[in-house]
């Protein structure tokens, strides 16, 4: 036991030295170790922010693409709604004339059927007129060939009563005043009353009295 004390006391000394002697040699060696990894660390992080500041720049180049774009789209959505609504103001404005001609026509369609109405009327009022006028016209026209032709029999009724006044003589009135002469009488009273007939028949008045009762009875039998 003493052995293994004095053992213990001769080599703790000089282990104790060693270190001492050593650690000078390890604290540079891991000074020098740290100093490296601290480089490396370093460097890494270096190249991890220039890595980053690189992706930031693209990322900042994308974004402000992406801006330039979306300024592009909406400028051209801009464009687009402004056609659009100029479009749709023109279909409008088209869309009034449209029925502004549209109603337009209808009026004149209206006032020309409006007028037509009224000129078939005037002409069915000038056909009934020009047709109660031609009846008048032929009435009238009959009427006066009638007085033609009762003219003509009043001259001629005329003139054998004149050629028989003329042929009348002294002896034929004091035959015709004898109480036999009965038969002489009698056939001179019939002739005047002949002629007489004839003149009252050549008369106008008569005539057109005589037609105006021949169209009342054709009214009346329609």
């Amino acid at each position: 036991m003493k052995m293994t004390d004095n053992v213990r006391t001769k080599w703790f000394p000089a282990t104790i030295a060693l270190l001492v002697l050593a650690l000078p040699a390890w604290t540079q060696a891991q000074q020098s170790s740290l100093e490296e990894r601290l480089r490396t660390e370093l460097r890494n992080t270096t190249q991890q922010l220039r890595d980053l500041q690189s992706r930031q720049a693209g990322l900042e180049a994308a974004r402000s693409n992406a801006e330039v774009q979306r300024d592009a789209a909406r400028a051209q959505v801009a464009k687009l709604q402004a056609r659009l609504d100029a479009v749709e103001g023109n279909l409008v404005s088209q869309q009034r004339s449209s029925q502004a001609r549209i109603a337009a026509s209808q009026e004149r369609t209206e006032q020309m059927r409006g007028a037509y109405d009224e000129l078939l009327t005037l002409a069915k009022g000038k056909e009934a007129e020009r047709l109660t006028l031609q009846k008048a016209l032929q009435q009238r026209t009959a009427e006066l060939q009638t007085c033609v032709s009762r003219n003509e029999e009043m001259y001629l009724a005329g003139k054998e009563i004149l050629s028989a006044y003329e042929s009348l003589g002294a002896g034929s009135l004091f035959k015709m005043r004898q109480p036999l002469a009965t038969s002489s009488r009698v056939e001179f009273e019939n002739r005047a009353q002949e002629m007489g007939d004839r003149l009252y028949n050549a008369q106008v008045g008569v005539v057109r009295s005589d037609q105006d009762s021949n169209a009342g009875a054709a009214e009346n039998d329609g």
